[in-house]
């Protein structure tokens, strides 16, 4: 028996020794993915100075005179070239919104703030010098840090890579997984009747779903029996594959049934731990094949292999991408818990803004490991360390999302 911490370090360690190779992935379907380089603006945004409005270049010192009358010599629309000819004396530039300024200018004054007569035109303002004008690079400095490796792309990233002229970013690959749910009381079929002694797969789709909000293509998902000698055929046949990572529910425990580890074994496996101090999900198992792919061997009960997904697989993933541990967030319980000392438990919880705003957490009844109705309220996990035996109401306790990329309100 190890603690939680202790088999999160192993589990970082392993992953950081599968780092993934990189893809060119074109920019709109970058959302998810994580960056595989340090990536710089490539040019300067703006590219050149250009009007923040529809109205009139100007010098600002030719407005003082001839009583802020000028004469209109030219007109630039956006997508016309940067002009060569510069404003001289008296002279103001027609100008639309985004297109580039005459060298020169030193302010745009609205169309809306002067009086145009044929090529003459009145100005009602004393603008301020730069006024209405996007300087070159206001935005964006050529050689200005974009993305980091091991960063996260989310939707907002689209809008500043498109605008720098980005079409392909260097990603990491998905990890490859195999998920398969144990048990000869397991139906696949949610459109079967259930016989007497079965009970629905819930871990398959789950772990496929979840899996899927991770980044992690599953090329295979399927029940398996309690038969040892089929499992320790497919161990054979996956150990043929390019598979980063093989994850089980179930047969983990120390039952007749519980036949994992000695297939494990059979194959060659390194065993890096079995069994932590956590709830749900003490006979957690992690082990190393002999072609270096992982494999989680998570708790049958579905609360526990949900959170085998998320405190074991999830930041092994974060660590073969590079990214950095994932950090909590605080909220004030708004329901009291008791547990046993020296035991880790996560529990099903829901956050959401109290008063002023400020985040607070309800520790959802239906904590038992079999329970999978508080799932349709919950929203995060709430951590429960080793060094409490009891959370009270008002008391900070640390959360993470449902899932790593998911908000909490």
């Amino acid at each position: 028996m190890i603690s939680y911490e202790q088999a999160k370090a192993i589990v970082l360690q392993a992953g950081r020794g599968r780092k993934p190779e990189g893809e060119q992935v074109i920019t709109k379907d970058l959302v998810g993915r994580v960056c595989a380089q340090d990536l710089r603006a490539p040019i300067d945004i703006q590219p050149f100075d250009n009007s923040a409005m529809d109205g009139f270049a100007v010098r600002i010192g030719d407005l003082g005179n001839n009583g802020g009358v000028l004469n209109r010599v030219s007109m630039v629309a956006a997508g016309d070239s940067v002009p060569d000819e510069p404003l001289h004396a008296g002279e103001c530039t027609e100008i639309m919104t985004g297109a580039p300024v005459p060298p020169g200018t030193e302010a745009v004054v609205p169309v809306e703030l002067v009086e145009v007569n044929d090529d003459q035109v009145r100005f009602k303002v004393q603008p301020e010098m730069g006024a209405n004008i996007r300087r070159a690079g206001e935005d964006f400095k050529k050689g200005m840090d974009v993305l980091r490796a091991g960063q996260v792309i989310y939707p907002q990233h689209i809008m500043p890579l498109a605008a720098l002229g980005i079409d392909k970013v260097e990603v990491y690959k998905k990890p490859r997984a195999v998920f398969m749910a144990t048990g000869n009381e397991l139906v696949e079929d949610l459109s079967q009747d259930l016989k007497p002694g079965q009970i629905y797969n819930s871990n398959l789709p789950y772990g496929l779903a979840a899996l899927e909000a991770m980044g992690v293509e599953c090329s295979v998902a399927s029940s398996v029996p309690d038969d040892p000698d089929q499992f320790e055929k497919l161990l054979t046949n996956f150990a043929t594959q390019e598979i980063d990572f093989i994850i089980s529910s179930g047969a983990v425990s120390a039952g007749k049934f519980d036949f994992v580890r000695e297939g494990l074994e059979k194959a060659g496996a390194e065993i890096l731990f079995h069994k932590v101090n956590i709830k749900p999900g003490k006979p957690n198992l992690f082990a190393r094949l002999p072609n270096g792919t992982l494999y989680f061997g998570l708790p049958g009960n579905p609360v526990a292999t949900a959170a085998g997904l998320r405190f074991f697989v999830q930041p092994c993933i974060r660590a073969m991408m590079g990214m950095g541990e994932e950090k909590p967030v605080s909220a004030k319980a708004t329901t009291p818990f008791k547990k046993r000392d020296g035991l880790r438990v996560f529990l099903k919880a829901r956050a959401e803004s109290g008063e002023g705003g400020a985040l607070v957490v309800d520790l959802l009844d239906g904590q038992a490991s079999f329970m999978v109705s508080p799932f349709l309220g919950m929203n995060c996990w709430a951590v429960a360390p080793e060094g409490v035996e009891e959370i009270k109401v008002d008391d900070i306790v640390d959360l993470y999302p449902l899932y790593p990329q998911a908000g909490l309100v």
